[in-house]
């Protein structure tokens, strides 16, 4: 068995020591960056803890539409304020409003949301999400980052 912390070998019973909120089997010279928990037996090593995982809560976190600046500019344009006016609205700097126009910057869900109430618009869009168990390549096929990150489209 090997030290989590410097990796050399362990001859004899590790120590299960807690460093910064994490538990681990370490030798006796890395033990001192943390404090012990007990000294584990043969048997013990040995042992499979079985531990109950949760499936994590499926957040729906809103995507900003892709013309956003255009719906913004618009709609502005349209109820007659100008950029300041439309800032002072908001209690945001007319630079925000002229950088989301020109898609120099994108707004974040605080910011759409008083957008979207001020200007009585939609910039905010429940995106779909899918858990990990809906992709299926084959029988034994494992999962990998790829399968189940999340890509953000410009456009």
């Amino acid at each position: 068995m090997e030290c989590e912390v410097c990796g050399k070998p362990i001859f004899g019973r590790p120590l299960r020591v807690v460093i910064e909120g994490s538990e681990m089997k370490t030798c006796n010279s890395c033990a001192k960056f943390g404090e012990v928990r007990e000294i584990q037996s043969p048997q013990q090593q040995k042992q499979v803890r079985k531990r109950s995982y949760h499936k994590p809560k499926q957040e729906h976190i809103p995507d900003v539409v892709g013309d956003y600046n255009d719906v913004i500019r618009k709609t502005r344009e349209k109820n007659g304020l100008t950029q300041e006016e439309l800032g002072l609205i908001i209690n945001e700097k007319a630079s925000v409003i002229n950088r989301l126009e020109s898609k120099r910057m994108s707004p974040s869900i605080s910011l759409a949301k008083k957008l979207e109430r001020a200007l009585e618009i939609k910039l905010l869009e429940e995106s779909e999400e899918s858990s990990p168990g809906e992709f299926k390549k084959g029988e034994n096929a494992e999962l990998t980052i790829g399968d189940i990150i999340k890509v953000k489209k410009k456009g």
